[in-house]
């Protein structure tokens, strides 16, 4: 009895996480990418050590097999509940989840469309982009031109990354979005159009400290880098037009 309690703790013992890991990756490269997108590697495999705590190789070998069936990599806690046989649970979910396009791959879509409206886009882009819309369109009007694009661009990956949750939650499958009026208009075309840097009023000095000082101080209220900095953009827009006035 003793001989087997012994050789189950070192069948434990033996398995590494970061072993785990490799195999992921190898076996869904795509999908590894996805899940884990911008998460350092030391992070992952410290994820895993917690989440396979106590498994059995036989556990592990089991979710590993999951895996490789479904052909996608989820996260470890999830991946846990594979290797002790929960089956389904969050498995569709994920599986549509993962039929979406990466958030760096659906920004590129994005721009390309913003600059030319003839280029197709998915569902889950558009939503993700009338999220934020008003920070693309202040783009046009920014001083700094390529901060205002950094804001526009971070919330809107932040925004896709929660759209295609809650589409796969509500089993909705990822597909070319179609508008209901025809877009091809010069005048429409154009709003979306950055303006050229020549065309834009450079910053002051005084603009960049008054936004730097004011970003501080919302985010010492609570609000996230990206918001915050967008806020005091856009109240210095405000002020600027208050003191033309």
């Amino acid at each position: 009895m003793m001989n087997s309690v012994v050789s189950n703790a070192a069948q434990v013992q033996e398995i590494k996480a970061s072993g785990v890991v490799g195999v992921f990756k190898a076996i869904a490269p795509r999908s590894f990418e996805k899940t884990f997108d911008g998460i350092p590697t030391h992070e992952i495999v410290g994820a895993m050590k917690i989440c396979i705590s106590g498994l059995t190789r036989q556990q592990i070998d089991l979710g590993l097999n999951m895996v490789r069936d479904n052909g996608f990599c989820p996260d470890p806690a999830m991946f846990r509940k594979w290797c002790l046989g929960i089956q389904g649970f969050g498995t569709e979910q994920q599986r549509i989840q993962d039929s979406y396009k990466g958030k760096h791959a659906a920004l590129a879509s994005i721009i390309r469309w913003t600059n030319d409206n003839s280029q197709s886009i998915t569902n889950a882009e558009k939503e993700a982009y009338n999220r934020c819309y008003e920070m693309f369109n202040a783009i046009n009007y920014a001083g700094n031109v390529d901060r205002a694009s950094y804001l526009a661009y971070e919330a809107f990956k932040d925004n896709y990354a929660e759209v295609i949750k809650e589409f796969a939650e509500n089993d909705i499958k990822q597909c070319v979005w179609e508008s209901d009026i025809t877009v091809g208009t010069k005048a429409v075309d154009e709003k979306f159009k950055p303006k050229p840097p020549s065309f834009i009023k450079p910053q002051s000095e005084e603009d960049k400290l008054w936004i730097e000082s004011r970003s501080k101080q919302l985010q010492a209220e609570g609000m996230s880098l990206i918001k915050a900095l967008f806020q005091a953009q856009k109240e210095n827009m405000e002020r600027a037009k208050g003191a033309v006035a």
